[in-house]
C-alpha cells in the first residue's frame, strides 16, 4: 500500500506523538548520571513540544477534511480507516489540552520521585496516540487497536509507583481491560460475519438491507461493542475497577485517567454512534440512554458518601460519564465534544489542587481542606470554582450552559424521562460538591497548613480557571469546537 500525502496528513499527530514517545525514552536512557532536574525538565519539554505541535495543526487546520488510508469501495464512497475533519479536530483538541495539562502537573518536584520519569511520559505520550487515533478511528479495527493503545499504558502508568496499592489497582484496570475486549471483539466478528466489512459507513449503510433475524444478530452485536466501551469508561455496571484505581495511583496518573483515558473512551463511542450506529437503523438509543441514566445515578449517590477527594472525584467522574452519555444516546455531537471540554478543563484544576494540599497532608481526607479560604484564597478558590462548574452553578457557567445543552438534546429527542433522571442527578450533584466546598470554608480542628506551591502548579491551576472563566463568559467558544 502506498502512502499518499493525505493519509500523512491524517496520520501527522499520532505519528508525532509517538516520535515523541522514543524520544524521551531515549533521553531518560543515556542522560547518564547528570542532574535530575534538568533530565526531567528536557524530558517535559519534548512532550509539552510534540503536544502542543498537535494543538497547532489542529488550530490550523480544524475545517479541513483529510481522509486516510482509504480504499476503493464495491459500492458507494471510498472506505477509509483515519479520517480527519471537525469532529476528529474537536475531539483532538480536547484530548492534548488534557495531556498537556497532565505533563506539566508532572513536573520536577511535583510527581512523586519514586517514579520513572522516562518510562511515565513515554507511557502516556503512547496512549495520547492511541487516544488521537481512536478519535479519528472509521474502522472497527482501527478502534481495538486504538483502544489498547489507550489502554495498556494507562494501567501501566498506575503502577509504576511499585506499591501495594498501585499494583492491586492496575492489575484491576489489567483484568478489566482484558475482559473489554474479549467482549468488544466478540461482538465485532459477528457483525462482520452478517455485513462482511469493518468500515462503520459501509456498516451503517448495509444494515438496513438484512432481513430481520439478521437485523437482530447485527443490534446484539453491536450491543457487545457498546458494553466493550462501557468498561472503558467505567460506565455502570462495568465500573467496579474505577474507585480503587484511581486510589492506587498518583495524584497524576488519576488525573489522566480521569481526563485522557476517560475522554478517549467516550470519543471512540461517539464515533461509532455517529458514523456507525445511528445513520444504520441499529437502534441502540433506548441502551445509552438507559447506561446514561444508571451510571449518572449510582455515581452521584455514591459520590456522596466519599471522604477522600480522590475516591469523590473517581465517583464524581462516574456521574459525570453519565451526563455525557445522555447527548450521545441521540446522537448530538456539539453536545458531547462541548460537555467533554468543560469536564477535561476542570477536572485537570480539580486534580491539580488535589496534587497539591496532598503533597503537605498525604491522608488525601476530605476535612484535609478545612480553612483554606483564609490559609490559601487563591487555591482554594480556584478548587471552589472547579467544584462549582462540575455543579452546573453560577458562577461556573461552564458547567451550567453544557448541562443545559444536554438537556435540550434529550428533551428534543423526546426522552423526558431521561430528562427527570438528569435533573433529580444535577441535585444530588449539588450536594456532593457543596459537601466538599464546604469543608474549605470550616473552621479547622488542627492549625491551618500553608501550601508551598510549586510554579508550573501555578501554571497548571490558573490556565485551567481561567479557560473555565472564557468557557463561562463566552460559552459559544465551547460550542465552535465542533462547528
Amino acid at each position: 500500500m502506498t502512502m499518499t500525502w493525505t493519509d500523512w496528513q491524517a496520520v501527522i499527530v499520532p505519528l508525532v506523538l509517538a516520535l515523541g514517545a522514543v524520544a524521551v525514552l531515549m533521553i531518560d536512557s543515556f542522560w547518564g548520571a547528570g542532574s535530575s532536574r534538568w533530565r526531567h525538565l528536557s524530558v517535559s519539554l519534548v512532550s509539552s513540544g510534540v503536544i502542543l505541535f498537535g494543538l497547532g495543526f489542529v488550530l490550523t487546520q480544524q475545517n479541513e477534511f483529510r481522509p486516510g488510508f482509504c480504499r476503493t469501495a464495491v459500492e458507494g464512497p471510498a472506505e477509509c480507516s483515519l479520517v480527519f475533519e471537525p469532529l476528529t479536530a474537536g475531539l483532538w483538541a480536547v484530548l492534548l489540552l488534557g495531556g498537556l495539562g497532565v505533563v506539566w502537573l508532572s513536573a520536577y518536584q511535583l510527581l512523586d520521585r519514586d517514579i520513572p520519569v522516562g518510562e511515565y511520559h513515554f507511557l502516556l505520550l503512547s496512549a495520547l496516540v492511541g487516544a488521537t487515533v481512536l478519535a479519528g478511528a472509521r474502522d472497527l479495527a482501527t478502534m481495538v487497536i486504538a483502544l489498547e493503545v489507550v489502554s495498556l499504558p494507562s494501567f501501566a502508568m498506575v503502577a509504576l509507583r511499585r506499591d501495594r496499592r498501585g499494583s492491586e489497582g492496575a492489575l484491576k484496570a489489567f483484568f478489566v481491560s482484558v475482559l473489554s475486549t474479549a467482549v468488544m471483539l466478540f461482538g465485532i466478528s459477528y457483525l462482520y460475519g452478517v455485513t462482511g466489512t469493518l468500515y462503520l459507513q459501509t456498516l451503517a449503510a448495509r444494515v438496513p438491507g438484512l432481513d430481520s433475524s439478521l437485523r437482530r444478530v447485527a443490534f446484539v452485536a453491536v450491543l457487545f461493542i457498546v458494553v466493550g466501551f462501557a468498561f472503558k469508561i467505567a460506565a455502570v455496571p462495568f465500573h467496579g475497577w474505577l474507585p480503587d484505581t484511581y486510589a492506587g495511583a498518583p495524584v497524576e496518573v488519576a488525573a489522566f485517567l480521569a481526563v485522557v483515558s476517560k475522554s478517549a473512551g467516550v470519543a471512540g463511542l461517539l464515533v461509532l454512534v455517529i458514523y456507525g450506529i445511528a445513520p444504520s437503523g441499529v437502534d441502540l438509543r433506548l441502551t445509552l440512554a438507559i447506561l446514561a441514566a444508571v451510571t449518572m445515578t449510582v455515581g452521584n449517590v455514591a459520590a456522596l458518601r466519599q471522604r477522600f477527594a480522590v475516591r469523590l472525584l473517581a465517583w464524581s467522574s462516574i456521574g459525570q460519564v453519565g451526563f455525557l452519555l445522555a447527548p450521545l444516546a441521540v446522537g448530538d455531537a456539539q453536545a458531547v465534544v462541548a460537555y467533554l471540554a468543560a469536564y477535561v478543563v476542570v477536572t485537570l484544576g480539580a486534580f491539580g489542587a488535589v496534587a497539591v494540599v496532598q503533597r503537605h497532608r498525604p491522608g488525601g481526607l476530605l476535612t484535609d481542606y478545612q480553612g483554606m479560604l483564609r490559609s490559601e484564597p487563591g487555591l482554594a478558590a480556584a478548587l471552589v470554582f472547579f467544584l462549582v462548574v462540575l455543579a452546573g452553578l453560577p458562577p461556573g457557567l461552564a458547567g451550567l450552559f453544557t448541562k443545559l445543552a444536554a438537556f435540550q438534546s434529550v428533551i428534543d429527542s423526546n426522552f423526558l424521562w431521561l430528562a427527570i433522571v438528569m435533573a433529580v442527578n444535577v441535585m444530588i450533584g449539588l450536594a456532593v460538591y457543596l459537601r466538599w466546598i464546604a469543608e474549605l470554608f470550616r473552621t479547622p480542628d488542627d492549625p491551618p497548613f500553608s501550601v508551598n506551591i510549586e510554579n508550573t502548579a501555578v501554571t497548571v491551576i490558573t490556565a485551567c480557571t481561567a479557560v473555565a472563566v472564557v468557557f463561562s463568559i463566552l460559552p459559544a467558544t465551547l460550542f465552535a469546537l465542533l462547528s
